[in-house]
């Protein structure tokens, strides 16, 4: 009996002490629960730090992909725009190349393009870009080509008026001018007009944009006018060109 209200004693002295501490565990333990906290947040800010820093890595690589797309898509729309010439072609063959050097000057102006005779390209085949007919091949070397562009003083070209088949002969003037001769004062003619390719003298193609009309000045005397016009093709700052052949009076 005794031994059996010493163990009652005992376990209410036990319960009280339990009480009693509890709290006192549970003050105690509010450091270990702060580290933990703690170093769970500094763990989950690390995690977030690092998975921004690889979107952000991320997103930079998107964008330079992006820039490197838009740059191509440039690239095939010009592209598409210069093959889109080739729609005026019959059997005629052709290939891309690319500007090397432009020469301006008032005695020549010519540009240097990355396809030479190892490459197919023949003396005399017309080069055009895509708006329109921007010279002929002068000089070859194995890898390179030398064009006279049109606005040279010493390149001519048989052309007509595309509005009124009115033929005549192209000649450059330097300076980015053209002029066209051998066309009478009694011939239809407006500013504006399209001039285009003939395709007589088997060296040109016919019907190739090459000019509009900006001055037509009739001089007392003389039996034809004195005509400027504008070229159509960008003469100077094309990044590619056509190599045009397969026609008569070329390869």
């Amino acid at each position: 009996m005794s031994s059996d209200f010493y163990g009652q004693y005992m376990g209410h002295i036990r319960n009280l002490l339990t009480s009693t501490l509890e709290p006192v565990e549970r003050l105690a333990a509010i450091p270990t629960q702060i580290h933990k906290w703690y170093t769970h947040r500094l763990q989950d800010n690390a995690s977030l730090q690092n998975q921004l820093l690889k979107l952000n890595t991320e997103n930079l690589l998107l964008k330079a992909r992006l820039q490197r797309m838009e740059s191509l898509e440039q690239e095939l729309e010009r592209h598409r725009r210069l093959l889109g010439t080739t729609g005026r072609m019959d059997n005629q063959s052709l290939q891309i190349a690319s500007v090397l050097f432009y020469s301006n000057t008032p005695l020549t102006q010519y540009l240097t393009i990355n396809k030479g005779a190892l490459d197919g390209v023949n003396l005399n085949q017309p080069i055009i870009d895509d708006k329109g007919l921007v010279g002929q091949v002068t000089s070859l070397t194995p890898t390179a080509s030398r064009v006279l562009k049109i606005t040279d003083p010493n390149h001519q070209v048989p052309i007509r008026v595309l509005r009124t088949g009115q033929r005549g002969i192209l000649t450059g003037l330097g300076q980015n001018q053209l002029g066209i001769d051998f066309i009478p004062t009694s011939a239809n003619l407006q500013l504006g007009d399209l001039i285009v390719t003939s395709g007589l003298g088997g060296i040109f193609p016919a019907g190739y944009p090459v000019a509009t009309i900006t001055d037509i000045t009739q001089i007392d005397g003389q039996t034809y006018y004195s005509i400027k016009a504008q070229p159509i093709a960008d003469l100077f700052n094309a990044h590619e060109v056509l190599i045009l052949s397969g026609f008569r009076g070329q390869p």
